[in-house]
């Protein structure tokens, strides 16, 4: 049986009959990779579709899950995971994603044997993890097999005699088909071995959770139609000098994408942060350069703590550093500050940071970080019993916006004495006046 090659765009899984330096569709450099698949041209004999009304099938909305033992990573997924339900989870190496998924196989709240395939690391490592985070593993087998044929025949036989609740794989780019010529790794054995996985986990009603690789870009390795075959793509980030983690769902068939999951790495491996406004806010004594801002990651309300330093500068071009705000969103507040409240900011070097390690992208924090610097840059305190909630517009003004209510509401509720928004500070110039 012949081979048809093409080449397939790793960024954004065009594919080609021949290769290109650069992708004719993205446009992206050295993106493209062979892909070998059988040419099955000979006829084969097929049975005829059937066809049925949509209201004759079962609806999945009150479908008991399977809860991971983690609150958090629960409210990602949509309330647990799903049976059948295929979830590739992606990150940075040495993020965390092996440590999570070991404690969730040890956690699980429902009955039946779990499994762990580990390509990567033989069973002495993970055995050492295991004693590390604490976890028994009596109901947990492993495999560090690296044939995808060979793992699912012996899932096979495991499922005729006894129940699997979760299947985990170690990771996709480690495992390969023997049915496949491709080199492992590959865009071809990615794909072919996620696959069978997927046609596994539908036909024998087990959940299966699979760690795929990113790029350099930060991107999950191989093509897009990887993450199409799947009914949920995880994301857990957070940067190796922080304990923080965060895990966002990417895409999800049994949830909503817009919740996020808080963990943190300590010294027995990782825990979940159920108040994460208690992590990232510091309500301590006023100082010179803080203030108070309330924010929405997904569908939570978090509230944390903006750190502004503001030194003289001998640079013809001053330094604008921001850890955790968008740097094109600090240099805008900065032009707001210049032009409504004549402050010489071109004469100085400015570091913005979020307490904690948390990135903010939403603009309610505007208000929150102009207030920061406003501090910082006149030497005035604003009290922690203070909060900041707005965005800040080109004209000076303060927005006001839909979801103000719930954070105030919150807000109120944590103990927070005076709220400034766009209903108490119509203008930026106000900041003169507290």
């Amino acid at each position: 049986m012949k081979e048809k090659i093409s080449f397939v765009c790793n960024n954004c899984g065009s594919a080609f009959s021949s290769w290109f330096g650069r992708c004719p569709d993205c446009s992206e450099w050295g993106t493209l990779s062979e892909f070998r698949q059988k040419d099955e041209t000979e006829k084969k004999s097929f049975v005829k579709a059937k066809f049925l009304p949509l209201c004759s099938q079962k609806s999945t909305a009150g479908q008991t899950k399977l809860s991971s033992g983690f609150k958090e990573l629960d409210r990602v997924l949509g309330g647990g995971f799903v049976e059948d339900e295929v979830v590739l989870l992606a990150g940075e190496p040495g993020v965390g994603k092996s440590t999570l998924l070991l404690s969730v196989l040890a956690r699980l709240k429902k009955g039946g044997l779990t499994v762990y395939v580990s390509s990567e690391e033989d069973q002495a490592q993970i055995q050492q993890r295991a004693n590390r985070l604490g976890v028994q593993g009596k109901n947990i087998l492993f495999s560090s097999d690296k044939n995808i044929d060979s793992l699912l025949a012996g899932l096979e036989e495991l499922v005729k005699k006894q129940k699997i609740s979760l299947a985990v794989f170690d990771s996709l780019q480690g495992i390969y088909s023997s049915s496949n010529s491709s080199v492992l790794g590959s865009i071809a054995q990615a794909k072919e071995v996620l696959l069978k996985i997927v046609q596994f986990a539908k036909k024998n009603s087990v959940a299966a959770l699979v760690i795929g690789h990113i790029t350099k870009s930060g991107e999950i390795a191989g093509p897009k139609f990887l993450e199409h075959m799947v009914d949920a793509v995880l994301y857990l980030e957070g940067e190796k000098m922080t304990s923080l983690r965060l895990l966002r769902a990417l895409k999800n068939r049994f949830g909503g994408t817009d919740e996020i999951g808080f963990f943190e790495v300590v010294e027995a491996g990782i825990k979940e942060v159920v108040n994460p406004s208690s992590y990232f806010l510091e309500v301590a004594e006023e100082a010179v350069g803080k203030a108070s801002v309330g924010t929405r990651q997904g569908m939570r309300i978090v509230f944390a703590t903006i750190e502004s330093l503001v030194v003289s500068s001998s640079l013809a071009f001053p330094k604008r550093v921001a850890k955790g705000v968008d740097a094109k969103r600090l240099e805008l507040i900065l032009a707001i500050l210049k032009k409504y409240l004549h402050l010489p900011v071109d004469k100085f070097d400015i570091y913005v940071s979020v307490a904690g390690g948390l990135k903010i992208d939403d603009p309610l924090a505007d208000l929150g970080i102009a207030a920061a610097l406003y501090s910082s840059l006149t030497n005035k305190a604003f009290s922690p019993h203070e909060l900041f909630l707005g965005e800040v517009g080109l004209l000076g003004n303060i927005r006001k916006h839909s979801a103000l209510a719930s954070v105030i509401k919150e807000a109120k509720r944590l103990g927070f004495k005076k709220i400034y928004q766009a209903a108490n500070m119509p203008s930026i110039g106000l900041l003169k006046q507290i």
